[in-house]
């Protein structure tokens, strides 16, 4: 079966079965192997929400918990949103210390947002350039204003 296949099969007995939330971590991982972020952080954001809701965190269903905080987590790595990964593969790790994806998609975040933030200051920096490039030009134009344009 295809993943397009199993991803419809998911969501068939989603909506036959709304609160068995395995379903909608299963949905998910098809969804990323499709590379549909919106639709992973949408379904897992679901698990967890009902979890911090009614079971009073992530701790009562533990491997379910960890399941969908790493594939969002994965989702949003893909949608190159860094902090919100950071924060959830974080999460995996107060849960349980020593897990293994959630430590390795923690490096690649941050090393993801260590590339980010040296592009910004890259640009910055050229950009900084490119106004200091302009000052000797603005200032003739202000000069020819003020003395009536000699």
């Amino acid at each position: 079966m295809c993943i397009r296949d199993r991803y419809k099969k998911y969501s068939q007995a989603i909506d036959v079965c709304r609160d068995n939330f395995i379903l909608y971590t299963n949905r998910a991982l098809a969804a990323i192997k499709m590379e549909r972020w919106n639709d992973v952080v949408d379904d897992c954001t679901k698990v967890l929400e009902y979890c911090e809701c009614f079971d009073e965190g992530y701790t009562k269903r533990k491997d379910l918990c960890v399941k969908a905080l790493l594939r969002r987590c994965t989702a949003l790595n893909g949608m190159r949103k860094y902090d919100l990964a950071k924060k959830d593969a974080e999460e995996v790790l107060k849960l349980i210390p020593k897990e293994e994806e959630a430590a390795k998609l923690l490096k690649r975040v941050e090393e993801e947002l260590q590339i980010e933030k040296k592009a910004e200051e890259i640009i910055k920096k050229s950009k900084d350039n490119v106004l200091l490039q302009e000052i000797p030009e603005k200032m003739k134009v202000i000069e020819s204003i003020q003395y009536g344009g000699e």
